[in-house]
């Protein structure tokens, strides 16, 4: 089971038949996607080097799964967030994230920017099980896949 979760909307390949839970006041003592639902989701995503399944919207909030793909389908792409800061959780596999530094041939994208790379930066092995905080601002790039990972991204609002 390889499962990821997103990180920029606007890089990503939803499913168009996977619909994503919005909290309501119907709504309102939680919403529940098995991991049978997910797996199922993924499973049905395009082999892109970066594809998407929106699970759940609370607020400002959106949650989605990510499956990323390694070397040799293609590079990543890495992002900075003006307004938000991005939460990760490694749900399967194994790669590098790095932070920090510079983005490299940096182009901006309304309150985001997207680029080859980064340059500097602090690199940081990524397992299953693991979190990373990237506060808004800061440049972030997946790196050093090993076949395909599945991870878990909140996008955080900064006031």
């Amino acid at each position: 089971m390889r499962i990821l979760f997103a990180m920029a909307a606007s890089a990503l390949f939803a499913v168009p038949a996977f619909a994503q839970q919005t909290v309501t006041a119907d709504s309102s003592t939680g919403l529940y996607m098995s991991a049978a639902d997910v797996s199922a989701a993924v499973a049905k995503l395009p082999k892109n080097p970066l594809a998407s399944v929106p699970v759940f919207k609370i607020g400002p909030f959106n949650v989605n799964v990510e499956h990323r793909l390694g070397a040799p389908a293609a590079a990543q792409t890495s992002s900075v967030h003006e307004k938000d800061a991005e939460l990760f959780y490694m749900v399967e596999g194994t790669a590098t994230l790095v932070t920090g530094g510079k983005l490299v041939e940096g182009v901006k994208d309304g309150d985001n920017a997207r680029g080859k790379g980064i340059e500097g930066g602090k690199a940081q092995k990524m397992s299953k099980g693991d979190f990373m905080l990237v506060p808004a601002g800061v440049p972030h790039w997946f790196t050093n896949i090993e076949g395909q990972i599945s991870e878990f991204s909140l996008h955080l609002p900064v006031k």
